[in-house]
């Protein structure tokens, strides 16, 4: 009986010892199980590659940063305008101006309107619209209407009269034109004042450029007309400067040189029986070439007529002029175009 409870004590003790080594395993390693536990490894299947981690967002290789636009800034009496700038001693034949009594304001919940009826033009052609306003406002969309021709333009803080050039219109006869400006309503404490609306000559063609050998052709159509008559004719058969009635009227072209030197000046233009006698000039720059109209038989029967050289000393904007000295009869002359062929 003695023996069979010792024997009894031992197989608990051993009984205890091994519940005693599960639980430490336990402790040092939740994760662990005894290796009876693991399940049976799976079937073996064929190994894919792995796909590639995509990328944190913040990680993107060598994406340069979006650059930092700074906000349009208020005028500063016109430093860093992006207007156009101002010619000294430009013309004024020709301009047309409209004055703050010959405009009408009305005011809706939501824009401000700026009417006139009775422009008048009296030539067809192709004009700058230039408008001189102030405006307490920072900034201010607006848009000028003539006929069906919109120009859009964002005004910028003035408190003094300053221009904006809204773009060309183009007038296709002579006559009286309602034109209309409209703002976005700003109130009367920040609102918009208009000072001038002006009408500006502008070229109908694209500027003339200088050929690789050294020529200029300087077209009818480039010219800006500096004219209350005279004007660009387009219709093919004519193609020129006409209706040169006054000696006051004149053309000017401008033009980029590349290659400065001297020039033979070739005036190809028309004059018809009984009109022939009227004294030309030619300018370019401080230079003056004159001669005398002669009849080709008809304004649009074409004579090339050289008038004599000038030289353009150096390279960059170049100007030339045609102006009439004296009108011997009912019309000057047509030009149809200028050539400037290199000397030499």
């Amino acid at each position: 009986m003695a023996a069979l409870t010792t024997m009894k004590r031992h197989a608990f003790l051993s009984a205890a010892g091994a519940l005693a080594l599960i639980i430490s395993l336990n402790s040092c390693g939740k994760s662990e199980q005894p290796a009876a536990a693991k399940p049976a490894a799976p079937e073996p299947v064929a190994e894919k590659p792995a796909a590639a981690p995509a990328p944190a967002p913040a990680a993107e290789p060598d994406k340069p940063k979006e650059p930092v636009i700074a906000a349009a800034p208020v005028d500063l009496n016109g430093f860093g305008s992006d207007e156009p700038a101002e010619r000294e001693g430009e013309p004024e034949r020709g301009v047309i101006i409209v004055e703050p009594k010959d405009i009408k304001q009305m005011s809706a919940q939501h824009w401000e309107q700026f009417d006139c009826t009775n422009f008048t033009a009296k030539r067809w052609g192709r004009y700058e619209v230039r408008v001189t306003y102030t405006l307490k406002h920072a900034t201010l969309g607006s848009q000028f209407r003539f006929g069906q021709q919109p120009l859009k333009k964002t005004l910028t803080a003035s408190h003094q009269p300053k221009r904006a050039v809204y773009g060309t219109v183009y007038i296709d006869k002579p006559g009286t034109y309602p034109f209309a400006l409209f703002a976005a309503a700003t109130g009367a404490e920040a609102g918009l004042a208009i000072h001038q609306v002006a009408f500006v000559p502008a070229p109908e063609g694209p500027a003339p450029e200088q050929a690789a050998d050294g020529s200029v052709v300087l077209e009818a159509g480039s010219a800006t007309t500096w004219s209350e008559n005279m004007r660009y004719e387009p219709k093919p058969e004519k193609n020129c400067l006409g209706f040169w009635t006054s000696e006051d009227d004149f053309a000017e072209w401008d033009f980029d040189v590349v290659k400065p030197g001297r020039y033979k000046v070739t005036v190809v233009h028309g004059c018809g029986t009984g009109n022939e006698g009227s004294e030309v000039a030619v300018k370019v720059g401080e230079q003056e070439l004159k001669f005398t109209v002669k009849d080709t038989g008809g304004f649009q029967k074409w004579s090339e007529l050289p008038v004599g050289e000038v030289e353009i000393k150096s390279a960059g904007k170049t100007r030339l002029v045609i102006d009439p000295v004296t009108k011997a009869k009912s019309a000057v002359l047509d030009v149809r175009k200028v050539l400037l062929t290199p000397v030499g």
